[in-house]
């Protein structure tokens, strides 16, 4: 499993998750491309398979200027713990190529699979952003470094 820069080249994937009703409802509206207003996502690939997207785009939810940690996934490549993994990489960039102080996550109450993935990355709950979404954050001072874990950065 590797991360490549979201381009024009995955336009399908990006649409096949829209129509993925357990994938959508979570996500809202998704910056389209990699770039385009400081945002910066990326495919998860298996070979050359796409199997979802991992990234950060800007968000206000923690009252800041911050962060914030997206991931979806096709349903076939669910429950394999790539998102995880997926996700674990786009810390590692944001702590040790970015050089970002923090990065948030605002999960859905009702999302049980993206909260538990929140925690096994050691995301700790800020607080409640609204009445069904909790804002979840990691400093990079409790990053381990990149080589500690034995994960490459995204390519």
């Amino acid at each position: 499993m590797e991360l490549r820069p979201l381009d024009d080249s995955h336009h399908d994937l990006l649409t096949s998750l829209q129509q993925q009703e357990d994938v959508w409802e979570f996500i809202g509206t998704l910056p389209v491309w990699a770039e385009r207003g400081g945002h910066h996502v990326f495919a998860i690939m298996e070979g050359q398979v796409s199997l979802g997207f991992a990234g950060l785009v800007r968000s206000h939810a923690a009252g800041g200027d911050d962060f914030e940690l997206l991931c979806a996934m096709r349903s076939e490549a669910q429950t394999r713990g790539i998102a995880k993994q997926a996700c674990q990489l786009v810390l590692n960039w944001a702590f040790n190529t970015a050089k970002l102080e923090r990065v948030i996550a605002c999960i859905d109450d009702a999302n049980q699979p993206a909260r538990a993935i929140a925690g096994k990355l050691g995301m700790t709950e800020l607080g409640p952003q609204s009445s069904n979404r909790i804002v979840y954050v990691k400093y990079r001072d409790e990053a381990q470094p990149a080589s500690s874990l034995g994960i490459p950065s995204p390519t």
